[in-house]
């Protein structure tokens, strides 16, 4: 049994209050493009091409080292790590590929004995109880196996990967001195699922609160969205907008709708995905996606194309949006999905940010007003229509103006 740590309740609610789920979004949808591109499956016929970084990205090391960096950080040490890879030295300068040769004198048999110890490290993985000596004694380098555990078995391996790290944080918690390293992967997860609190927090953001606690105390979350640095002063042109932005918004909501999925598959709510509501053609909710923060908890999807500005970036929002995410319904699970595009006008990146906090960090002013009206007649149709119909046609004619307030939102 795992010793009990009792964590102090009020560090957790002030974490808790503060956290900001940005980066955590950010890393589910990063595991849930690993998954998809390399399920463990099809691992027994991985290519050598597949799997090296150098040559092409994404390979299954960039997927492994950067591009789910978010999940857990294993950089700082070369790409011999790997096993093999491809690229060059310090002292040799030819691009080529390169390995240890505890796993074979040419590339073809040190490929081989790499996947081989990589299937074998899942398998291990995948035992309902791991072999946690197996695992240690892998060739595989150590932050790299527990990266790769952590990605394919969340529920047994916490996305911690230093050894140093583990066996600080271990002993922080009070556990018992002479594990295994992944065997710490492992018992640092059950010490999350005895406490209350944190039973219900994901992996990486339980990850996220030990190292600021323990490790990095002076490091604080940020949050991804800042106020622009000047005043914008730049001309709105509407027609062009209006002409754009049915073509950039289809390709938005494409994009983002995929990233939401990709994004259920890494927080191991797949079973959700089917579930994802398109009311882009009913504009009376408010919002653009209805999907799942949680088993329990909707989360309301409005996607932006964020345009580039000189002092940032901008996006427009309808006085019905922004009513309805600032609703007590709708508030507290209400997301902007901000996408942005690069220079072939493509969709490149993706900031998931709750509505709450960018109000809280943006600025947001009123561009446009919708003026609705109806016209009075004038003096001379008053007299023709009298003489005509021998009836006065003076009276008050209502007047009103509806206002349209979309948002101009600045972000970096």
């Amino acid at each position: 049994m795992t010793k009990t740590f009792h964590f102090d309740a009020s560090v957790l609610r002030r974490f808790n209050s503060a956290y900001d789920t940005f980066q955590e979004d950010a890393a589910f949808e990063s595991r849930g493009s690993f998954l998809r591109a390399f399920p463990r499956n099809n691992l027994p016929k991985l290519k050598i091409d597949d799997y090296v970084i150098g040559l092409h990205s994404p390979t299954f090391c960039d997927h492994v080292e950067a591009k789910t960096r978010l999940w857990g950080v294993i950089g700082g040490s070369t790409a011999i790590k790997f096993g093999i890879y491809f690229g060059k030295t310090r002292s040799d300068a030819q691009r080529k590929y390169r390995f240890s040769h505890k796993f074979g004198d040419d590339k073809g048999n040190a490929f081989r004995s790499v996947r081989k110890a990589l299937v074998r490290l899942v398998e291990e993985g995948s035992r309902r109880r791991p072999n946690f000596a197996a695992i240690d004694a892998n060739a595989l380098s150590q932050m790299f196996k527990a990266k790769i555990l952590s990605l394919y078995f969340p529920q047994q391996f916490l996305n911690v990967c230093s050894g140093e790290h583990l066996e600080l944080l271990a002993s922080k918690l009070g556990l018992s001195e002479g594990h295994f390293l992944s065997e710490y992967q492992h018992l640092l997860l059950r010490v999350k699922k005895q406490n209350s609190i944190t039973r219900g927090w994901s992996n990486t953001k339980f990850m996220r609160f030990l190292y600021d606690t323990f490790i990095r105390r002076e490091k604080k979350e940020a949050s991804p969205i800042e106020k622009p640095r000047g005043k914008s002063r730049r001309r709105v042109n509407f027609e062009d907008i209006h002409n754009q932005r049915s073509a950039i918004g289809a390709k938005a909501e494409k994009f983002a709708l995929e990233w939401e999925r990709k994004r259920l598959i890494g927080a191991q709510l797949d079973h959700l995905v089917e579930r994802i509501e398109d009311r882009r053609d009913r504009p009376g909710f408010g919002y653009d996606f209805l999907s799942y923060t949680s088993d329990e908890q909707r989360r309301f999807i409005e996607v932006k194309s964020a345009a580039k500005l000189d002092q940032g970036h901008r996006f427009f929002l309808s006085d019905n949006e922004h009513a309805t995410s600032r609703s007590a319904e709708h508030r507290e699970s209400y997301y902007f999905y901000l996408v942005t595009f690069d220079g072939k006008g493509e969709p490149s990146d993706l900031i998931p940010v709750l509505a709450e906090s960018l109000y809280l960090h943006a600025e947001i002013a009123p561009s446009c007003y919708t003026v609705r009206f109806r016209v009075k007649p004038f003096v001379g149709s008053l007299v023709q229509r009298t003489m005509k119909t021998g009836r006065s046609a003076i009276g008050e004619i209502p007047f009103s103006v509806a206002f349209d307030l979309p948002v101009q939102a600045g972000v970096r």
